[in-house]
């Protein structure tokens, strides 16, 4: 029923001491909610290494991510705090309607639920399994999307074609926008330009097919990177390091594009 909104609802358990990978800029968003100990969060913008922003999640807290030119850093405020969370991944172009938040204005700051106008408040998911903690942000989601369930936006299934290769002359002109209104509503409803959108898009498949076990040079021409070089550049600008950096071990067990969780069928 929420398949046009959530792309799939997750989970992670980790005892103290784990490092959490960093959230890389992405194209949908990340509705978080802290069952464990209370979080720092850091926001490094992809032009710079020096944080410009620092906020703090408590238990029982939940956030809004949708990083388009930053990387997040997620850390336990105290060693000995275990990591608990459960996540609904919300599809691009999906945030703006559902929490009327313009993703321009927005940027890359995270930003909390107690602190957006919602109809009704978001429900309490702590002690109870997996399972029913899914079942009860799917009512949740279900109250605050009320007649416009069924109605998704024309500019999220746009965004969407566009996220899976869609041309994007071939987009705007079946939505028969002219090029100036098209950028406006991609910016609100994504947060960025259309063609950064699908630079992030091809970069997203790119690393999702490496972890899925295929090689680096064969994804990367597979989503049209002219070579091996081209797409160490690009995993430079986005993550501040090389592949060979970035897929440790660690890495490949532990990061937020295969979660070791997942509720897939909605």
């Amino acid at each position: 029923m929420l398949s046009p909104w959530i792309a799939h609802y997750w989970r992670w358990h980790l005892p103290a001491g784990v490092v959490l990978p960093e959230l890389l800029p992405g194209t949908g968003g990340e509705l978080m909610f802290n069952q464990g100990g209370d979080l720092l969060v850091e926001l490094i913008p992809l032009n710079g290494s020096i944080i410009t922003d620092t906020q703090t999640i408590r238990t029982g807290d939940a956030f809004l991510f949708t990083p388009r030119r930053a990387r997040i850093r997620l850390s336990p405020l105290t060693p000995k705090s275990d990591v608990r969370f459960i996540s609904a991944r919300l599809r691009c172009g999906t945030s703006f309607p559902l929490f009327n938040l313009s993703l321009e204005e927005l940027g890359d700051r995270p930003v909390s639920l107690n602190d957006m106008a919602l109809k009704y408040p978001f429900p309490d998911l702590s002690e109870v399994p997996f399972n029913i903690q899914v079942s009860q942000l799917e009512r949740w989601l279900i109250h605050l999307l009320d007649k416009h369930l069924t109605a998704v936006s024309y500019m999220a299934r746009a965004a969407n074609q566009l996220y899976y290769g869609e041309d994007l002359l071939t987009v705007r002109e079946q939505l028969a926008l002219t090029p100036r209104t098209m950028e406006r509503h991609i910016r609100h409803f994504i947060g960025v330009d259309a063609r950064y959108f699908c630079r992030t898009a091809r970069f997203q498949h790119t690393i999702r097919q490496i972890l899925a076990g295929q090689g680096m040079l064969d994804s990367a021409l597979a989503n049209g990177y002219s070579d091996q070089s081209h797409f160490i550049k690009t995993c430079r600008f986005y993550t501040g390091l090389t592949p060979g950096q970035l897929f440790t071990e660690q890495y490949k067990g532990l990061n937020y594009y295969v979660s070791p969780e997942s509720m897939t069928d909605l």
